[in-house]
């Protein structure tokens, strides 16, 4: 046992008095300042952000912020994701009750793919104007997330692997790295809005880092993932490009307010002072 492995299980039972640190790979600011830091924790500085711009891939950007920061707890998280109000008290409470029912866990995330193809998830997709998945489900083991929010656990010397090409399957890639370390990865339920544009096109940089990932993985195929599944055979993937045949491109503009999303979703109350201004309002009208 590592000294790292008998510290988790020397902690006390649910208990996780960790520290967090967010870290974002930029490059549109005005959705960064409109979703990401905007969260209210964020804006408190209760989770510090650190911001990686220029990165050539997602692992450079992701493997830079863990230089920046001695967290306990890294959140990889995209520019257009907004945590509500009061989501880092929930996360101490989950992550906690984690460490005790699956101790041997390395990364966490509110959206992922089971094994055997089971989608588990509770967020806000701002592009399809739903929730994905739902409340009520405890921890579950998965094969792959989406990459819109990672948890991950720090251990000493992780890195993601820097030869995984653009900013594509990184979330699978680390959750099959976690499972050959012999830990685990868990979809876990800490909602947040995904305030996202669409991805249009599998090809170009999705399609090099897919390859990339089947070959370095071929062991482990198929890999279910919220795209498609990772396997020999191509026709998952020929399929999943068909289906975005007629996506178009949305401007680099946000969809939505993030914050009044999540008020929305039930994610998050209104602010007392909110709320004040929209009672007054009603009883003028």
């Amino acid at each position: 046992m590592t000294t790292s492995q008998q510290e988790r299980a020397e902690a006390p039972a649910g208990n996780t008095p960790r520290t967090f640190c967010a870290i974002a790979a930029v490059d549109n600011r005005e959705i960064l300042e409109g979703c990401l830091k905007r969260s209210p924790d964020i804006q408190s500085g209760q989770i510090p952000l650190i911001e990686i711009e220029g990165a050539s891939n997602m692992a450079e950007a992701y493997n830079s912020g863990l230089e920046q920061t001695d967290a306990d707890i890294c959140l990889f998280v995209h520019q257009d994701v907004y945590l509500p109000r009061g989501w880092l008290d929930k996360a101490r409470k989950v992550l906690g009750d984690l460490d005790v029912s699956h101790p041997d866990w390395l990364v966490a995330g509110p959206d992922g793919k089971t094994p055997d193809n089971r989608h588990v998830s509770r967020i806000w997709d701002v592009t399809l104007n739903r929730e994905v998945g739902g409340p009520g489900f405890g921890p579950t083991a998965v094969g792959a997330f989406d990459e819109l929010l990672l948890i991950l656990r720090r251990e000493d010397g992780f890195r993601f692997d820097p030869d995984l090409p653009h900013f594509h399957m990184y979330g699978t890639d680390l959750v099959q790295t976690a499972l050959e370390m012999g830990r685990g990865a868990y979809a876990v339920e800490l909602p947040v809005v995904h305030n996202n544009r669409p991805i249009v096109s599998l090809g170009g940089g999705y399609l090099k880092a897919y390859r990339y990932a089947r070959r370095k993985w071929r062991s482990k195929l198929p890999i279910y993932t919220t795209i498609c599944a990772v396997t020999y055979n191509p026709f998952p993937l020929w399929r999943a490009r068909f289906r975005r045949r007629h996506v178009k491109e949305r401007g680099p503009a946000l969809q939505a307010d993030s914050r009044e999303v999540a008020i929305k979703a039930g994610y998050e109350e209104p602010a007392p002072d909110t709320a004040e201004l929209s009672s007054d309002a009603r009883k003028k009208a």
